[in-house]
């Protein structure tokens, strides 16, 4: 990649990691990239989406070949912890490996931008991530469709939130390297193994509550 490109990659996650994707603009991407050329953006990457999709595709390439090689080193009947660990440890290691990282606070704004983020995120051809997220909810046989998938993807969340937390500084000195690595996958089994509360279609919630103290 072209080294204007890539200081513009840079800027552009940095600025959204800490200013959200609202302040992405090409004006702003281009200031802090110390680019005078007003086309610059458009130029490398045909505008604004353009550079979002291009900032992810950059960050995920090391990320999904880790994953990858994860999966086909899986044997027949992997269990749930080594299916979390293909799902969340290249997310984790992509993080440690950059210093300063700004990539957990950005994927964080782009989940919770349906317009600019995940419709990046949809764009990108990641089927290693697809491939772990698929394994880990056929796995979960013990759970409903539809809890499989809601605790899957909300692993996902937790990891970037607590990443998120160590690249500001906010966890326990003694949470990093190996430390963070083994905490997050122990939280996110535990999240994908906690039991599904049994309830009826025709109960209300209150109902519900009251079937639970019994």
């Amino acid at each position: 990649m072209h080294e204007a490109a890539e200081r513009m990659i840079d800027a552009a996650e940095r600025l959204a990691a800490q200013r959200g994707l609202a302040a992405l603009t090409v004006q702003a991407v281009q200031e802090a990239a110390g680019q005078r050329n007003k086309s610059a953006v458009q130029y490398h990457f045909g505008g604004r989406q353009g550079l979002v999709e291009a900032l992810l595709a950059a960050r995920m390439a090391s990320a999904s070949a880790r994953r990858t090689s994860m999966l086909l080193a899986l044997g027949s009947a992997p269990g749930t912890r080594e299916l979390v660990e293909v799902l969340v440890v290249p997310l984790i290691e992509s993080v440690l490996a950059r210093r300063p990282s700004y990539w957990a606070r950005f994927l964080i704004q782009a989940i919770g931008d349906p317009q600019t983020g995940l419709a990046a995120l949809a764009s990108v051809d990641n089927q290693a991530l697809q491939a772990a997220q698929s394994r880990l909810e056929a796995h979960l046989v013990r759970l409903p469709p539809g809890v499989r998938r809601l605790r899957v993807q909300s692993i996902f969340g937790y990891a970037c939130v607590v990443l998120a937390a160590y690249e500001v500084g906010a966890l326990p000195p003694e949470l990093t390297g190996e430390a963070l690595v083994t905490e997050i996958v122990d939280a996110c089994c535990g999240l994908v193994d906690a039991p599904a509360t049994a309830t009826t279609a025709t109960a209300t919630p209150t109902a519900q509550r009251k079937k639970v103290r019994r």
